[in-house]
């Protein structure tokens, strides 16, 4: 199932506040980026319909940075109110399996260390920032850097 990248960022919040932790508006962008590049190439489809986009800071989510700006550089308080029509994560979908892997693996990372992870170069964030900087992000950039990622090819998350 897709998700919206509101509903991917509230099961991270989730996350965070489990094991008593906060996010900043950064760190959950990127984990949100790097959700959806490891769904893509472990499950072949994306975690979210929202566009990814190549802006200064590496890879944005527009829709979610709207949401999110209120907080600048400081933590996000309160979970996002998701439409009535889109769904939260399903606990025991293997998208949420992913969630958690990536958090394991990457939410101990301030958010600058996470942006300066997903803009290295060669990354498709570097990649389409070089043609038209803001530009979207095509998903199957995105999909070859993971599996490439999985296969030890790349550094880049």
């Amino acid at each position: 199932m897709m998700y919206s990248a509101l509903a991917v960022a509230n099961a991270f919040l989730e996350l965070a506040e489990r094991d008593d932790k906060q996010l900043s508006n950064m760190q959950l962008q990127k984990l949100v980026y790097i959700a959806h590049g490891f769904n893509l190439a472990l499950l072949g489809e994306p975690l979210f319909y929202n566009n990814v986009h190549a802006w200064e800071w590496g890879p944005v989510i527009p829709k979610l940075y709207k949401l999110l700006r209120k907080y600048g550089a400081g933590l996000v308080t309160d979970k996002l109110q998701l439409p009535e029509e889109e769904q939260p994560v399903d606990p025991a979908s293997r998208e949420m399996s992913i969630i958690n892997n990536v958090w394991t693996a990457y939410g101990k990372f301030t958010g600058a260390k996470l942006s300066a992870m997903t803009h290295r170069e060669g990354s498709p964030w570097s990649k389409v920032w070089q043609e038209k900087q803001y530009a979207v992000i095509p998903t199957e950039i995105i999909a070859e850097n993971y599996q490439q990622l999985l296969n030890g090819k790349t550094e880049n998350p």
